[in-house]
């Protein structure tokens, strides 16, 4: 099995080389790196194939680097990913959830945590292995749809692929799609609830505020500080009718998320 590292800090990343050399001097037969940009962690996972990416979140002045990386990651390979940051919280471990991350550990770093975390990828990493790389999802499609009660006795099947966006109104949500002109709707406890329900969303699915969730693919643009969403045209045909327009939050962390996760650095 093979680990990069991605740490800016030569200190740091020596510690986290002699923490897994030294603990699975059987288990781990390479460590990679470190990789100390953006740039460089992507020329490595192209050239190692890496197994397990050990990634710090801000890498020099480069503050969203590993947050980027990590969308990267899950668009085009799947790795597992274990994030160290020191940031605060609100900084790092509330970016880093919305990547699916394998685990998150906080810097300094318990070299005790460090072991049992490595320890669980290893043996995540040689189950799947053993499985020849299929899918561990034991319900075949379950997480191509959603199945959302629309009615007394009817249960409707949403597409995650048609799905543009969420939007809650109490215990209402309405879903918009590419394939109809009405909304979808139905009932739930709650926009938040529904989100984390269905963790398999979190990958391409964003949750920008307490009404809406919005698919990253589905992204026209970003204009006067309001994100464009594609919608079916109206019978007037009016351009700015044709997009659904929800306003970034002021607030500095949860833009800089947003702009991470749509893979943008301004």
């Amino acid at each position: 099995m093979k680990v990069l590292i991605v740490e800016d800090d030569p200190f740091i990343a020596e510690d986290l080389r002699f923490e897994i050399s030294t603990r699975f001097p059987s288990e781990i037969t390479d460590i990679i790196g470190p990789a100390h940009n953006y740039a460089d962690a992507v020329s490595l996972i192209h050239s190692s194939s890496p197994d397990l990416i050990m990634l710090d979140i801000s890498l020099g002045d480069d503050k969203d680097a590993g947050i980027r990386l990590a969308h990267f990651i899950n668009q085009h390979i799947c790795i597992p990913i274990i994030f160290l940051s020191g940031l605060p919280k609100q900084l790092g471990f509330d970016q880093a959830k919305f990547l699916c991350p394998f685990d998150f550990i906080h810097k300094p770093f318990d070299p005790d945590i460090l072991a049992e975390k490595i320890e669980l990828a290893i043996i995540y990493q040689s189950q799947r292995k053993n499985l020849g790389n299929t899918d561990l999802n034991p319900i075949p499609g379950a997480q191509n749809k959603l199945m959302v009660t629309t009615g007394f006795n009817e249960i409707t099947a949403i597409p995650v692929r048609d799905l543009i966006l969420l939007e809650a109104d109490d215990k209402i949500i309405r879903a918009f799609t590419t394939k109809n002109k009405q909304s979808i709707d139905f009932t739930s406890p709650g926009l938040k609830n529904f989100y984390q329900k269905n963790l398999f969303m979190l990958k391409d699915f964003h949750r920008l505020n307490r009404k809406h969730v919005f698919n990253l693919n589905m992204v026209h643009k970003i204009k006067n500080n309001h994100i464009l969403l594609p919608k079916i045209p109206n019978s007037m045909g009016n351009t700015m009718d044709s997009f659904f327009q929800l306003p970034i939050p002021k607030n500095g962390d949860s833009k800089k998320l947003l702009y991470a996760r749509l893979g943008y650095k301004n």
